[in-house]
C-alpha cells in the first residue's frame, strides 16, 4: 500500500496521509516528480509506456518519474524514479517548474538531469516501459508535439524547455 503526504496548493504539507488508489479530497494534492534526461550530446531520453498501462499505453514520454512517497523529498523521488525506470543514476538535478493539476489532484515537480552515459545503457522497467530512444535536440519539439507522446506530460516538457 503506497502512502503519500497530502499537500495544499501552496505546497504546505497537511496533517494526514493519502493512499494510492483511494479518492483524494478536493483542494488536496499529492506530489509527482518528473525528470527529463538529457545526454551530453543534447539528446533527450524518450521512454515508451508498457501496453498494459491504464493510461496512454504504448505512448512515449520524454521523462521518468512518479509519485513522491510519504516523507520523501521531490528531489529524492526524482532520483529514485529515474533509476527504477531507466537504470540511470543521476547526481545533478535542475528544478524547472511546478504544475498543478486540479483534474488529478496532483502537483507535478519537474526536473532536468544532464548525464554522460552510454546510450545503450538504459534498463527498461518491467510493466512500466517497453522501449526507449534518444531524440536529438533539434527534433525534440516536433517529437513532443507528435501523436506518439503522452499529451499532458509532453506539454509540461515543452513549457520547461521553451517557456
Amino acid at each position: 500500500m503506497e502512502k503519500w503526504d497530502a499537500y495544499d496548493r501552496k505546497l504546505n504539507k497537511l496533517n494526514f496521509d493519502l493512499t494510492r488508489g483511494e479518492n483524494i479530497p478536493n483542494d488536496v494534492f499529492h506530489l509527482v516528480s518528473e525528470v527529463m534526461v538529457i545526454n551530453l550530446d543534447g539528446s533527450f531520453l524518450a521512454m515508451k509506456r508498457d501496453y498494459n498501462k491504464a493510461s496512454y499505453p504504448g505512448f512515449y514520454e520524454v521523462s521518468a518519474g512518479g509519485s513522491v512517497l510519504k516523507d520523501e523529498d521531490p528531489t529524492d523521488a526524482a532520483e529514485r524514479e529515474t533509476l527504477e525506470e531507466t537504470g540511470v543514476r543521476i547526481t545533478s538535478l535542475e528544478k524547472r517548474n511546478i504544475y498543478i493539476s486540479e483534474e488529478y489532484n496532483t502537483i507535478f515537480v519537474s526536473f532536468i538531469a544532464h548525464v554522460d552515459i552510454p546510450k545503450d545503457s538504459i534498463v527498461l522497467q518491467e510493466d512500466e516501459t517497453i522501449h526507449y530512444k534518444w531524440i536529438p535536440n533539434e527534433e525534440i519539439y516536433s517529437f513532443l508535439t507528435s501523436d506518439v507522446c503522452v499529451p499532458g506530460r509532453n506539454q509540461r516538457a515543452i513549457n520547461d524547455l521553451f517557456g
